[in-house]
């Protein structure tokens, strides 16, 4: 079923029975109940309103500039198209004052239990415009999923489309905005900037303004060109080719010495990789996840942006007590930040669901690694040979009785190659050139009158706005202000 099928179908059934989801109206203005408790009870599919207690300390308590910071339960179908589907509990945080313009986070993943104290200064934007904070735990993440969703059985897992999610965000917007005065954004950045343009094409009116930051936009569950860029031209023209090409040799000179004391950091760093709650199929051995871990860790650099000298203290303690320890703490965090190990789960597995299924991810591709161990002459290699890279990112994470009931389908990503061309939406894309996933965009649209794209170029996988040059941050907080305020 094409997306405009899909749109009219689920229309009509939630006309039928879920009918908040097929509401239109106008993006803002008054609201038609006062913002209280009570009446957010009444909203339609509203279960449970609970205060978030704060756990702060007093003194950082009081800058909170939120009169009410909620937790809501939204009952919601597990299949917008099909009611009778059954239905799941998600968790939307409400921040509030009154007065203030509205930021829907459209959150790709779960809600942190250990962040929501901090109410809407939780968020960048949030805490430098004081805005309302509307902020949604995705389906099938945290707590917003069916209570017997299991990683093993595939029960549930069709059920996970972002379609769905985006009615689930329609959903949850229809009804806060008949308490919630004002204007609105849908913002979100990585996975949650994908969900944000997938809002604005499947509904265009639930935003006056749409800002997707850092959003990959992928052509397959193992997508070309990742990490050619990643080892041949990333950092060229924010650093320079020669600079760029020395950060890119300290990337790659690292990940061989760490290949070279596998012996050492394999069974360490696997441990700390389980402690930090992440879960393998049986398929995954230490081995596996030890080469994985090492190619990734160039993803890992450039994510977190100019981590390079820390990367160069590290190596320069060869000889020294602790290197072998140093050299696997920056493997899994090469920013030097302490490893997570808080115990808050932090299960991403139905992210996993979705890149196999309509989202896509890269193609993991060792040739550049098994070049540079050869030229090395160490004798060091890895285990994973090139015959097993294929689908290899999905194998060591989702069993089979699950990943056999899955395949991809391309028609999100073909929809928004076509929104990004035919959107009305005013629309401020924000992308940097540094972020390893920025190979991953959408194909370069040109700029219009409510279509306008900024790169950072000495930006990574981060919060883009405030890093813009100055003429270009003024300019894009004039299109947001005009939409906000307008």
């Amino acid at each position: 079923m094409n997306n405009r099928n899909r749109v009219l179908a689920s229309l009509l059934v939630t006309m039928l029975v879920f009918t908040s989801c097929a509401k239109g109206g106008s993006k803002s203005g008054k609201a038609s109940l006062a913002f209280t408790v009570d009446n957010l009870k009444t909203l339609d599919g509203v279960k449970s309103v609970e205060t978030i207690e704060s756990s702060l300390p007093q003194g950082v308590q009081t800058q909170i500039p939120d009169e009410q910071n909620l937790m809501l339960t939204f009952e919601q179908p597990l299949d917008w198209a099909n009611p009778s589907a059954g239905t799941f509990e998600q968790r939307v945080q409400v921040c509030y004052q009154e007065g203030r313009a509205n930021e829907f986070l459209v959150n790709g993943y779960m809600l942190l239990d250990n962040n929501l104290s901090m109410g809407s200064t939780l968020d960048s934007y949030s805490r430098t415009n004081s805005t309302n904070l509307i902020n949604v735990e995705y389906r099938f993440y945290g707590k917003s999923k069916p209570a017997d969703l299991s990683n093993t059985s595939p029960k549930y897992w069709n059920y996970l489309t972002s379609y769905n999610a985006a009615c689930d965000f329609h959903h949850i917007y229809t009804e806060l905005k008949k308490i919630i005065p004002g204007k609105w954004l849908m913002t979100g950045t990585s996975k949650g900037g994908v969900a944000t343009m997938i809002q604005s094409m499947y509904f265009p009116e639930d935003a006056d303004i749409y800002m997707p930051q850092i959003a990959p936009v992928m052509d397959g569950p193992q997508a070309k060109g990742f990490f050619s860029r990643m080892y041949e031209t990333i950092g060229d023209d924010s650093f320079g080719t020669d600079i760029a090409a020395g950060y890119r040799q300290l990337v790659l000179d690292f990940q061989i010495e760490a290949i070279k004391n596998r012996d050492t950091l394999q069974n360490k760093v696997y441990d700390l990789l389980i402690a930090s709650g992440n879960t393998y199929t049986d398929y995954a051995t230490p081995e596996i996840i030890f080469d994985m871990t090492v190619l990734d860790f160039a993803t890992g650099v450039w994510l977190y942006g100019n981590v390079f000298p820390h990367i160069a203290e590290t190596l320069e303690k060869k000889g020294e007590d602790d290197y072998l320890d140093a050299l696997a703490n920056t493997l899994l965090s090469p920013s030097g930040s302490p490893i997570n190990t808080s115990g808050e789960s932090q299960d991403i597995f139905a992210y996993y669901i979705q890149c196999a299924t309509d989202l896509g991810y890269y193609g993991l591709d060792f040739s550049y690694l098994r070049a540079a161990l050869e030229k090395d002459g160490s004798g060091a290699h890895l285990v994973v040979t090139e015959d097993m890279e294929d689908m290899l990112f999905y194998k060591v994470r989702v069993v089979p009785e699950v990943l056999d009931t899955i395949k991809y389908d391309s028609s999100v990503r073909d929809g928004l190659i076509k929104w990004s061309q035919t959107t009305t939406s005013q629309v401020l894309l924000l992308y940097g050139e540094n972020d390893a996933w920025y190979s991953m965009r959408l194909p370069d649209v040109p700029n219009r009158d409510n279509f306008h794209t900024y790169v950072e170029k000495n930006s990574a996988h981060e919060y883009i706005l405030t890093r813009l040059p100055l003429s270009e941050q003024v300019e894009a907080k004039k299109i947001l202000q005009a939409a906000m305020e307008g």
